[in-house]
C-alpha cells in the first residue's frame, strides 16, 4: 500500500481534484445506467458539465504556456492559467443554470416561459453566449481547431443567413432566437449527441477501461502476435487481428494506434515494411476496431438514437462488414508483403499461441457477457454495465486464485483487497479522462445540428444531392461519399456520422425507395463512410498518431492508409445494392459474402500492383473490372437480366484464370532462376 500512498502524496491539490471530479464523473454515469436516468435536460447538463470542467483543468489554453510553477495549484502559472480559472467559472455557471433551473428551461414553471416567443433575460444572453462559447474551446483544446471554426461558422450561418447565395440563403435568426434555440431547448446544446454520450457512450468507455486496467490491451497483441507472428507479413497482420480484438472493447482509432500500433509498427519495421506502409496498415486496422462489435465507436449508439432500431440488431447485420472490411485489409497486406519479398517469421521467435491464451483466456469473456445480455433483450446500459462488474469478478476471481495458489497471510490478502479497489476507482477515473474528446465533440455537433434544423439547411442539403444525382441511388451515393471526405476533414468520426446523417440519410431514403432501401441501410451507409476522417489528409490524427510512432512522413502515410482502407468506401454500395444485412436469407447473404471476399483479393492485387509478380496497367484494371462483377448486385443489360450468380461467377472465372497465369509464369521464372 506504501506505493498508492506515494503516489497520492506526489499529486498536487489540482491533480487532486481532477482526479476527484474524473470518479466522480464515472459514478454519476454508473448511477445513470443503473437506475435509467434522470429528465433529459438535467442529466445531460449534469454530464456534460463534470466533462466540461475535466477540460478546463486539465487541458492548457495554450501548449507553450511559460511561467514559474506554483505549489497551491502544481501547474504552471501564466496569464493563460488565470484565464482558464475565470473560464471554469462561467463553466459552471452556465452549464449549472440549467441544472437548478430546469423547470424554466421546460417552460413548465410559474413563468410558463414559451420557447421562441417569451423574451429571454439578461442572464439568459449572458449564459447561453458564454456555453457556446466555452463548448467550442473545448473542443479545441482536446481535438483540433477545425471542429470549432466548423460550429463557429454555423452559428454565423444562421445570423447571417441572407447574405448567402443560391439554395443556401435563408431568412436568419435573431440573435435572441439563436440563444433560445441553441441553449434553452432540445433542439441546440442539449439535443440528442449529449443524450448518446449520457446514456451510453461513456458507459463503454468506461468499460473499455476496466478492461485495460485489467491487461486485457496486451493480451489481445500477445495473442494475435503469437496467431499471425508466423505468416508472411506476421506482424502486419497481428496488427489486423489485435486491432480487431482491440476495437471490441475500445471503439476508438486513435486509442486503439497507441495501445497496438507502439508494438506493431517497430515489429512491422523490423521485418522490412516500409515506415508509411506501417503507419497506414495500422491506421486501417484501428479504424476497423471502430465497426467491430460490440462497441463499435460512439457512432453506434448514436444509430440506435437516431433510427430507434435496438442495439442487438445492429450489432448482428454489422459483424459480416466488419469481417469484409478486415479481409481487405488483411488481402492487401498479404499482398504487400509478397511484393516486398518478405518471409515469415521463425519459430523462436514467436511465442506459441495456447500458453498465451491459457494465461489470458478470460480476456474474452466481457465482451462475449456484453453480447449475451443484449441477445436477451436487456437495455443497452446494463449490458455496459454488465460488461464492467464481468471485468471486477475476474479480476476478483483471478486475485482469489493467486492468494490461494500461494497460501498468503491475512495481511496479503488485506493489501490485495485494497489494491483491487484502488484499481476499480484508476479505471473510473481513466474512464472519466478517456471520455473527454468525444464530450467537446458532441457538444459542438449539437451547435451545429441546432444551426442545421434552424437554418433549414439539413433538409436544402437532401435536395441538392437528389437534384445533383438525377434522382438516380448510385451517384447519390458517391455524393454523400464526397461530403463525408470534406466533413472528415475537421470532424472526428462520431461527429461526422451525426452531422452527416441529418442532411443525408433523408436523401438517400428518397434515392433509395425503388430499391428497398432501409432506415439502417441508409444509417450504415453514412456511419460507414463517417470513417474516413480516421485518415483523411489534412486533419485525420489517427494516421498522423501511427506515422509518428512509425517515423514516417505524416501525408505519405495518410494517404497510404486511405489506399489499405479501401472496403470503407465498397462496402457502402453493398449495404444499398445486396442482401448483406439481410441475415433472414440466408443463400443470397452465404453468396454476396462469398463473392465479395473473393472481390477483395482481386480489388487488393490491383490497388498493390502485385500478386505472384509485378503487375502492369492493364493487368490491373482487368483485375479491377473481376472485382467489380463480385461486388455488382443482379442488373440488365441490353435486354437481358443477368442474375447475381452469374456476374459472380464471371468475376471468379476472370480472377482464377488470371491467378494461374501469374502462378505459372512465378514458378517458370523461378525454375529458370
Amino acid at each position: 500500500m506504501e506505493d498508492i500512498w506515494e503516489n497520492l502524496r506526489k499529486r498536487s491539490p489540482l491533480e487532486h481534484v481532477i482526479f476527484f471530479m474524473a470518479v466522480l464523473m464515472s459514478v454519476f454515469h454508473v448511477q445513470v445506467a443503473y437506475s435509467g436516468g434522470y429528465e433529459p435536460i438535467f442529466q445531460r447538463a449534469l454530464s456534460f458539465l463534470f466533462g466540461m470542467i475535466l477540460i478546463f483543468l486539465i487541458f492548457p489554453i495554450s501548449k507553450s504556456e511559460e511561467g514559474e510553477s506554483d505549489s497551491a495549484f502544481g501547474r504552471k502559472t501564466s496569464p493563460f492559467f488565470y484565464i482558464s480559472i475565470v473560464l471554469l467559472v462561467l463553466v459552471i455557471l452556465s452549464i449549472g443554470y440549467p441544472i437548478l433551473f430546469t423547470e424554466y428551461f421546460l417552460g413548465t414553471d410559474e413563468l410558463e416561459r414559451i420557447y421562441y416567443v417569451t423574451p429571454l433575460t439578461f442572464m439568459d444572453m449572458f449564459l447561453g453566449t458564454a456555453v457556446l462559447l466555452l463548448t467550442l474551446e473545448a473542443a479545441r483544446r482536446t481535438i483540433n481547431n477545425a471542429l470549432p471554426l466548423i460550429g463557429l461558422f454555423f452559428l454565423v450561418y444562421s445570423y447571417f443567413g441572407p447574405y448567402f447565395p443560391w439554395w443556401f440563403g435563408h431568412k436568419g435568426a435573431s440573435f435572441m432566437h439563436i440563444i433560445d434555440h441553441q441553449y434553452m431547448t432540445y433542439d441546440g446544446l442539449w439535443t440528442a449527441p449529449l443524450s448518446v454520450f449520457s446514456v451510453y457512450i461513456f458507459l463503454f468507455i468506461l468499460f473499455g477501461a476496466f478492461l485495460d486496467r485489467m491487461g486485457a490491451a496486451t493480451f489481445y497483441v500477445q495473442l494475435s502476435t503469437a496467431a499471425a507472428g508466423r505468416l508472411r507479413g506476421g506482424p502486419a497482420k497481428s496488427a489486423i487481428f489485435a486491432s480487431a480484438m482491440t476495437g471490441t472493447i475500445m471503439g476508438s482509432a486513435n486509442a486503439n494506434i497507441v495501445t497496438t500500433g507502439s508494438f506493431t509498427i517497430p515489429m512491422m519495421k523490423k521485418t522490412g515494411f516500409k515506415p508509411e506502409i506501417a503507419a497506414a496498415i495500422e491506421t486501417a486496422a484501428s479504424t476497423g476496431g471502430q465497426i467491430m462489435p460490440p462497441v463499435m465507436g460512439a457512432s453506434a449508439f448514436l444509430i440506435v438514437e437516431f433510427t430507434g432500431i435496438s442495439y442487438w440488431e445492429i450489432v448482428k447485420v454489422s459483424i459480416l462488414p466488419a469481417v469484409l472490411y478486415f479481409y481487405s485489409v488483411y488481402a492487401v497486406v498479404h499482398l504487400e508483403a509478397r511484393k516486398a519479398g518478405l518471409v515469415p517469421l521463425s519459430k523462436d521467435q514467436v511465442e506459441p499461441v495456447w500458453p498465451i491464451l491459457k494465461q489470458g483466456w478470460y480476456f474474452l469473456l466481457p465482451p462475449i457477457v456484453i453480447i449475451a445480455v443484449l441477445m436477451t433483450g436487456r437495455p443497452v446500459p446494463y449490458a455496459g454495465l454488465a460488461g464492467i462488474l464481468c471485468v471486477i469478478l475476474l479480476a476478483g476471481l483471478k486475485g482469489a486464485a493467486q492468494l490461494i495458489r500461494t497460501k498468503a497471510s491475512i495481511e496479503q490478502i488485506f493489501r490485495t483487497i485494497i489494491y483491487g479497489l484502488w484499481n476499480i476507482v484508476e479505471a473510473m477515473a481513466q474512464g472519466a479522462r478517456q471520455s473527454l474528446a468525444i464530450c467537446a465533440a458532441v457538444g459542438v455537433v449539437g451547435i451545429i445540428i441546432g444551426a442545421l434544423f434552424q437554418t433549414g439547411l439539413g433538409l436544402k442539403f437532401s435536395e441538392i444531392v437528389t437534384a445533383l444525382s438525377y434522382g438516380y441511388l448510385f451517384p447519390g451515393i458517391i455524393l454523400v461519399g464526397v461530403a463525408s471526405f470534406v466533413l472528415g476533414m475537421g470532424l472526428p468520426t462520431s461527429a461526422a456520422y451525426i452531422v452527416l446523417s441529418v442532411v443525408a440519410v433523408p436523401a438517400l431514403l428518397d434515392l433509395g425507395e425503388s430499391y428497398g432501401m432501409t432506415l439502417l441501410a441508409a444509417h450504415l451507409i453514412v456511419f460507414w463512410y463517417s470513417l474516413d476522417s480516421c485518415f483523411t489528409p489534412p486533419v485525420c490524427v489517427p494516421a498522423y498518431t501511427a506515422a509518428g510512432i512509425a517515423d514516417a512522413n505524416p501525408s505519405k502515410a495518410a494517404w497510404a492508409s486511405f489506399r489499405t482502407a479501401k472496403g470503407m468506401y465498397v462496402i457502402p454500395f453493398m449495404f444499398a445494392y445486396t442482401p448483406i444485412l439481410l441475415i433472414s436469407e440466408p443463400i443470397p447473404l452465404f453468396e454476396t459474402f462469398t463473392a465479395a471476399l473473393f472481390g477483395f483479393t482481386s480489388l487488393a492485387a490491383a490497388i498493390v500492383g502485385h500478386m505472384y509478380l509485378k503487375l502492369k496497367v492493364g493487368e490491373r484494371f482487368f483485375l479491377g473490372f473481376a472485382a467489380a462483377l463480385m461486388f455488382w448486385p443482379a442488373m440488365t443489360i441490353f435486354g437481358v437480366y443477368l442474375p447475381s450468380i452469374a456476374l459472380h461467377l464471371a468475376g471468379l472465372l476472370l480472377l482464377g484464370t488470371f491467378f494461374l497465369l501469374q502462378r505459372n509464369a512465378y514458378l517458370k521464372l523461378n525454375n529458370s532462376v
